[in-house]
């Protein structure tokens, strides 16, 4: 009887469809009533002639389908032998075993242990794969779930109230003590077949980390139907109305990723944030189709309700309209959606064990989160939310182990998973559990701003880094700070910190200059938005009367705050591990002075880990305090090990320098010693009067205005919004370079020479070795600082090229040697007035600098005084 011939199967299906053709017009056909003899046997009379499947044949009786197997038509039966119901019957806990056992099972549970056995066509094993899918045809190996003769009519369990999620969401129940909960749809049954695995790719090393803790060995002539075996040698059995696949073992509806982590005691911390976004929701439909099927055992005061999970997919809208659901969070997709997926693809969820949450809640990486709440489940809901998101993959198919490697999250990055950290995996119908033996964060609460995301005390960087709303007060910080290639410092201002922000264009008027009206600003939230009140500045620099508040959603006044906002944030990022880079490292180490930030403005730093204390180049100007880390109210500091790098919460905001290099240098008071080479940098006015129509005469500080924008006082023309370091040769080394070189020739001479290409020639010489002595690359000496490299300077060799220096030296002393001739200069270190002194130049948005409101470009410098001319020849 066993596997018939193929052309038996196709004549056998195809005197099936005649029969339903012929009996519409000749009702004494033959074979309305009797398959032909050739045939054999029919699917109940094989079982029961076998011997073997009294209790399976029990459950066929008593569900009323002995005739339908009898007779001919298209069944496709996984029947198990009384061996198999008895090993069953023995794990759960029940003693018996035969037809006598089964016909006193309740209804519901024969209905359980049948309905999943039986698909309502016939299909041989290579076939159930295979499905149609309209206009394509067939779609061979593309199958790996069937909807069974299973439905979520066969059972309606009662959940009591001690056993529902503790969210307000549940408690309507408290009082009634419970309610029926009816499944999410029909539970359809998973095939694992080698015509599937070839499809998509599945290896055997993938099965073997798939199958891990099931016992399921890799078998290509075998499948499995929800995680039960067929072998090969017992698919393919033909009777004349279908085909039996007789299992190993007793084929059951598997339950849905919920149910599977909710019934899983390794992973209730898991289970119980997931529970989180359940929710019992009322379809009037399910209700009356099970009322009409059980009839007075629903009563109608007893509605059935099904646990749904706000999702992204179908559900992120309250039907009762009382919950704002993407206020509260959501999941990727509902894990109870029996239908999540349709018949070729299913879903996928990473579940780490409780001793993973617990590990990570205790780790450098989770303090942010258990320096804020006591435990996992007072956690916002937004942030449970994210994280359990990132335990979610839409496609089974697509997170094959063997592709792990470039397996992404929900944000599009490397989730970094890898064999070793599946603990076992345990199938559902919709799709498969990995459990795991650690978190897998989000990308947003791994990195450096995850601590500010959550904190009390940052409500105002929170939207400033991170929103996701895409509008114009979106600065998206977050894309930049979420590389995980890179390491960061993230210094984030407190909310309090926030409070005194100088305002750089009027600071640096009123210190550059000595007039205009200095403002001081403070940052709130309103709206979600960041917004600031401004306040005029006491003569003794404390916060005066209020002016005005800037916090308009789109226009002049959001480009305002969002200008000095990125200004902020530019001057608190320092890239911790860029090798070529000598001003980057970790602000806590203790072991270096100085630190480049994003902007190319320079931090001063001192003191390690919580101890840490420092400041920015403007403080120190103005002899403000450093800022240091904060304390929480539970004793905790503000400072975070975070996946790419460290955040520190300050209690000051870090400001940077105000004074430009023209200023700075002209300060004959501070710096005495820079006199004689500013004045050689000013130049001559009847020269520059001279060469005014020539492009090629460039001074050296020029206001640089334009019809809408200007540079607050003169700047350096050759800066290019990067950052540099300016080399001042004594007067002494200045003499000498002009005695030793004649064809150096002093402005007022220049200014003298009648000779227009003479003139020109003396002119474009001096200047070229002026700029000789600015160099690109800010080169602070400092603690931890070492420098070995070439860099560029302003100057251009008799090719248009840029003219290059070696620089060397360490935090005692620097050392810049010509690259033509060798000839060196160093850095004079007897007075800090001399060495060391940081500046910034500032273009800001008007022709008029006493009006402008917004910092278009700015570069930063330090000056040193050096013992000797930069060898420009």
């Amino acid at each position: 009887m066993r596997k018939h011939k193929m052309n038996n199967l196709n004549a056998c299906l195809c005197a099936a469809v005649c029969l339903s053709l012929f009996s519409s017009c000749k009702d004494d056909y033959i074979y309305d009533d009797e398959a032909p003899a050739w045939l054999g046997e029919n699917i109940y009379e094989y079982l029961e002639k076998s011997g073997q499947y009294t209790s399976y044949l029990a459950l066929v009786k008593d569900l009323g389908y002995e005739e339908t197997l009898r007779r001919t038509g298209s069944k496709t039966l996984f029947p198990a032998t009384d061996e198999a119901f008895a090993d069953y019957f023995r794990e759960n806990g029940m003693h018996g075993g035969g037809a006598d056992f089964v016909h006193n099972l309740p209804a519901s549970q024969k209905r359980y242990l049948f309905n999943s056995t039986m698909l309502n066509m016939a299909y041989l094993s290579n076939m159930l794969a295979n499905i149609t899918s309209g206009a394509d045809g067939l779609g061979e190996g593309t199958a790996v779930r069937r909807v069974s003769s299973a439905t979520y009519l066969d059972t309606v369990p009662y959940l009591s109230y001690d056993n529902m999620p503790k969210t307000s969401f549940w408690k309507r129940f408290a009082k009634k003590g419970g309610t029926y909960l009816a499944d999410n749809g029909d539970r359809m049954s998973v095939f694992f077949t080698p015509q599937f695995f070839s499809t998509i790719g599945l290896t055997e090393s993938d099965w073997n980390v798939i199958a891990k803790g099931w016992n399921m060995p890799w078998d290509k002539s075998g499948f499995y139907v929800n995680g039960i075996h067929v072998q090969g040698t017992n698919k393919d059995v033909t009777c004349k109305n279908g085909y039996l696949h007789l299992a190993d073992g007793v084929v059951t509806p598997l339950p849905n990723m919920a149910e599977v982590i909710t019934s899983t005691p390794e992973v209730s911390q898991f289970a119980e944030l997931l529970d989180m976004f359940s929710f019992p929701y009322y379809d009037g439909g399910v209700h009356s189709n099970l009322s009409a099927t059980y009839g007075g055992a629903l009563a109608e005061d007893s509605a059935v309700f099904i646990k749904r999970y706000f999702n992204q997919n179908d559900f992120n809208s309250d039907p009762e309209g009382k919950v704002d659901i993407n206020g509260y969070g959501t999941l990727l997709y509902d894990p109870a959606s029996h239908s999540f997926g349709g018949n070729t693809d299913m879903g996928l969820m990473f579940v780490p064990t409780d001793e993973a949450m617990k590990e990570y809640w205790e780790s450098e990486e989770g303090k942010f989160l258990s320096d804020k709440f006591p435990q996992w489940d007072s956690v916002y809901t937004t942030v449970i939310s994210a994280f359990l998101q990132n335990h979610q993959q839409r496609s089974f198919n697509g997170a094959l182990p063997h592709n792990w490697r470039i397996l992404a999250d929900n944000a599009g990055y490397e989730l970094g998973v890898t064999e070793n950290d599946i603990v076992k995996t345990i199938p559902a119908n919709n799709g498969l559990i990995y459990v795991t033996n650690k978190v897998f964060a989000p990308v947003d609460y791994k990195c450096v701003y995850a601590p500010v995301l959550i904190s009390d005390s940052t409500s105002i960087m929170s939207p400033a880094i991170k929103n996701d709303v895409d509008n114009d007060y979106n600065l998206k910080y977050h894309f930049y700070l979420r590389s995980l290639d890179n390491r960061y410092n993230l210094l984030v201002p407190t909310d309090c910190a926030l409070q005194y922000y100088r305002d750089p264009i009027t600071w640096a008027i009123y210190e550059n200059e000595g007039r205009g009206e200095r403002e001081i600003w403070s940052f709130r939230v309103y709206m979600g938005r960041v917004v600031a009140d401004v306040y005029l500045a006491n003569e003794d620099g404390s916060k005066g009367a209020f002016l005005r508040t800037l916090d308009d959603e789109t226009g002049d006044e959001r480009s305002l705050v969002n200008d000095r906002l990125q200004d902020i944030l530019d001057l608190h990022i320092v890239v911790a591990d860029d090798e070529t880079e000598p001003l980057s490292a970790y602000v806590d180490g203790g072991t270096q002075s100085y630190f480049l930030t994003k902007g190319g403005a320079v931090l001063k730093s001192e003191g390690v880990a919580e101890g840490m204390k420092i400041n920015g180049t403007g403080d120190m100007e103005l002899g403000q305090s450093p800022a240091s880390v904060v304390t929480m109210g539970d004793g905790s500091t503000g400072r975070y090990e975070m996946s790419n790098g460290r955040t520190f919460l300050i209690n000051r905001i870090l400001q940077d320098s105000y004074k430009s290099v023209y200023y700075t240098m002209a300060d004959a008071e501070t710096h005495e010693a820079y006199a004689a080479f500013y004045q050689l940098l000013q130049g001559d006015e009847r020269v520059w009067a001279y060469f005014e129509e020539d492009e090629d005469v460039e001074p050296i500080f020029d206001l640089d205005v334009t019809t809408s924008s200007s540079g607050l006082g003169p700047i350096v023309t050759s800066f290019n919004n990067f950052r540099y370091t300016v080399l001042v040769p004594t007067k002494e080394a200045l003499d000498k370079a002009f005695a030793e070189d004649p064809e150096l020739w002093t402005w007022e001479r220049i200014a003298a020479e009648t000779d227009p290409a003479k003139k020109k020639a003396k002119t474009l010489y001096l200047l070229n070795f002026l700029r000789y002595h600015f160099v690109d690359g800010i080169l602070p000496m400092g603690d931890g600082i070492s420098y070995n490299g070439s860099y560029a300077t302003a100057a251009r060799d008799e090719n248009n090229h840029f003219v290059y220096l070696n620089v060397s030296g360490n935090g005692n002393q620097l050392t810049f040697t010509s690259e033509n001739t060798g000839t060196q200069a160093h850095v004079v270190t007897g007075d800090e007035n001399n060495y060391n002194v940081f500046t910034r130049d500032y273009i800001v948005n008007n022709a008029d600098y006493m009006e402008a409101t917004q910092i278009t470009a700015s570069s930063h410098a330090v000056i040193h005084l050096v013992d000797h001319v930069v060898d420009y020849r």
